[in-house]
């Protein structure tokens, strides 16, 4: 019961220092870029089918394996 009365008080107190940094009607500071969220994706792109074409599978050699 003391942790969770704890927690509590630090997530209000964070929330007070949060807000009085942006100060009264003043909004945060928009991201310098829009597009960039700063989030990134573990996932690999989908494969492009178009790439690995009939010529290119043709000419294609296989990777040097590790010797150790």
């Amino acid at each position: 019961m003391a942790v969770a009365v704890a927690v509590v008080v630090v997530v209000a107190v964070v929330a007070g220092v949060a807000a009085r940094r942006s100060g009264p009607g003043e909004r945060p500071a928009a991201p310098a870029s829009v597009g960039d969220t700063g989030a990134s994706s573990s996932r690999p792109p989908s494969p492009d089918a178009s790439y690995w074409d009939p010529a290119r599978m043709a000419s294609a050699e296989p990777a040097p394996m590790p010797t150790e």
